[in-house]
């Protein structure tokens, strides 16, 4: 290990650490440790990392802000990589972004209302990074990612290649997209239009609003499951009695029943208790399959 650690460390100018604790890095505070974690600044560095990666076999994941994601509490055999950088930076031409994967969504979202530039409203209380946002095809308020991307920069890991591909060559849907597994969302570019600095605001705090009503406060990690076609995964779980059940230190929400919290001592083991007894008593009582929105890693 400690020749691999070296081996990166010549070529990722970021961090390269071993035994990172993933609950430093994930909204729901859990998580085992990863055997290596590191953060590459740039493209070059990225498939310089993934190459001496493929080279050892050693197995790897992307890791966004660690908004949608459920780290098992044995960690993860392999490394976690956390893009930094330029991954981070974005800049505009007229009202097109182009976007880092690593940019925060409401930095983005912030950013756009000060310069006048609407599109991004719906994304202000939407926690993820732009990459894993585009990944899983985030969205809040009737509105999508994919509604406003004009093309996006992603690398082909079995090739180490970077390709641009248009919003349509993507396949975009609720919830899921056609990037395939493995692959690295690396940049994106989304069309803008121009808005008076007032409506936006306008639209910014009631999005906001919204969400501090009717979502927990506690570390979590989103919305756990999909919304079944004509229905919602909270409406299906409070309606089967599941509303406040706790197993260890998580807790179904009061507030909203499709969050799982956090209480404070919360394993990941104690989270996958949770998710099995809503999808049996889901599926028991309506016959609806709940699919889940989360990632499950590791062991």
């Amino acid at each position: 290990m400690e020749q691999i650690v070296k081996s990166l460390a010549a070529v990722v100018s970021g961090l390269v650490k071993t035994q990172e604790p993933m609950s430093r890095h994930t909204s729901f505070q859990i998580g085992g440790p990863a055997d290596l974690y590191l953060q590459p600044q740039t493209t070059t560095e990225l498939i310089s990392a993934l190459t001496l990666l493929k080279e050892k076999g050693i197995p790897y994941f992307l890791l966004g802000r660690g908004t949608n994601i459920l780290v098992g509490d044995g960690g993860y055999r392999g490394a976690v990589i956390g893009l930094a950088g330029d991954f981070m930076q974005f800049s505009y031409e007229g009202t097109i972004v182009r976007s880092g994967a690593a940019v925060p969504l409401p930095r983005l979202a912030g950013n756009a209302c000060k310069r006048e530039m609407s599109g991004l409203e719906f994304a202000t209380g939407i926690p993820g990074s732009v990459g894993g946002a585009l990944f899983m095809n985030a969205g809040a308020h009737g509105r999508s990612v994919g509604d406003i991307l004009v093309d996006a920069e992603i690398l082909d890991c079995a090739a180490l290649s970077l390709h641009t591909f248009r919003a349509s060559d993507l396949m975009l849907s609720y919830r899921t997209s056609g990037i395939a597994e493995g692959s690295v969302v690396c940049f994106a570019r989304f069309a803008l239009s121009p808005g008076k600095m007032e409506d936006i605001e306008r639209k910014r705090r009631e999005f906001t609003d919204f969400r501090r009503l009717r979502q927990p406060r506690q570390p979590s990690a989103g919305s756990i499951f999909k919304n079944p076609p004509q229905d919602a995964a909270g409406r299906l779980i409070e309606a089967a009695g599941l509303k406040g059940r706790r197993s260890g230190g998580a807790k179904i929400s009061e507030i909203h029943a499709n969050f799982i919290v956090n209480c404070g001592n919360a394993t990941a083991t104690d989270v996958l208790t949770l998710i099995e007894w809503a999808k049996e008593a889901v599926d028991r009582k309506f016959g609806i399959s709940l699919a889940l929105e989360i990632q499950v890693l590791g062991d």
